[in-house]
């Protein structure tokens, strides 16, 4: 894992370093932000912190020019700051894509237990389904379907298992499955949890007998949505099996 610290400071550094040491992290630190800009492409960082407090009017075309290139899942963009931002400052976050704002005094062994929560939350480049998967009922009330991007046909189906970060769906029909692969990107397709409706983007994650989706460039509102969902049903039925696995 690679982690981005752009900061300021060097006191924050060797606690990154300590927080993520069963990743066997490299913490890269700058304390120059156009530089650390630069060095996007080439380092490829999995997670970015960047003290908005040092650098205030660099953060937002920093995130802006990462996101070009790396999705929230794939490189989390963690603030950190002094102060609590106000509601403007918080919206322009939500549309860059920011993954967390922290509001610290310090650098401090809580505020790396902060992060590397919110790393966990995020983080799911290497294994994106090894969330713990729900595997729903009739009277659970979820569905799915999407449209085929090379058919054009609505696609119903079945909900095999679902997490926070993507689901498995067998199709009525199994000749939509002949014509998808790996790697495509679903851009209409919409989910329902109970009484809400949510239209979502997915990408292919394998194809087999059933299809493994990974959610993409959920707003943050619409993640927490699926994930207060699933921990109530959890909750309300805890003798149903929970399947912990290590690919979709």
């Amino acid at each position: 894992m690679k982690v981005m610290l752009v900061s300021d400071s060097a006191e924050l550094r060797p606690i990154i370093q300590e927080a993520f040491s069963y990743h066997n992290a490299d913490v890269i630190h700058y304390d120059n932000p156009i530089k650390a800009m630069d060095n996007i492409d080439e380092i490829e960082p999995d997670v970015v912190l960047f003290a908005a407090t040092d650098f205030p009017r660099h953060w937002k075309p920093f995130v802006a020019y990462l996101r070009n290139t790396f999705s929230r899942r794939e490189a989390v963009f963690v603030l950190l700051s002094s102060e609590t931002f106000d509601p403007e400052e918080a919206q322009k976050a939500e549309h860059l894509q920011v993954n967390a704002v922290i509001t610290e005094a310090g650098p401090n062994r809580e505020t790396t237990q902060r992060i590397r929560g919110i790393v966990t939350r995020y983080y799911q480049k290497l294994d994106i389904r090894s969330a713990a998967r729900y595997m729903p009922s009739r009277a659970d009330e979820i569905s799915f379907c999407f449209t085929n991007p090379y058919t054009f046909r609505i696609v119903p189906g079945q909900v095999i298992d679902i997490s926070s970060g993507g689901l498995q769906f067998r199709p009525d029909s199994e000749e939509e499955i002949n014509h998808l692969d790996a790697y495509a990107v679903i851009t209409a397709a919409s989910m329902r949890l109970a009484e809400s409706i949510m239209p979502m983007k997915l990408k292919i994650v394998r194809v087999t007998d059933t299809i493994a989706f990974e959610f993409a460039d959920l707003s943050i509102d619409v993640e927490q949505e699926i994930t207060t969902h699933l921990t109530a049903l959890m909750a309300r039925d805890r003798e149903t099996p929970l399947q912990a696995a290590a690919t979709p």
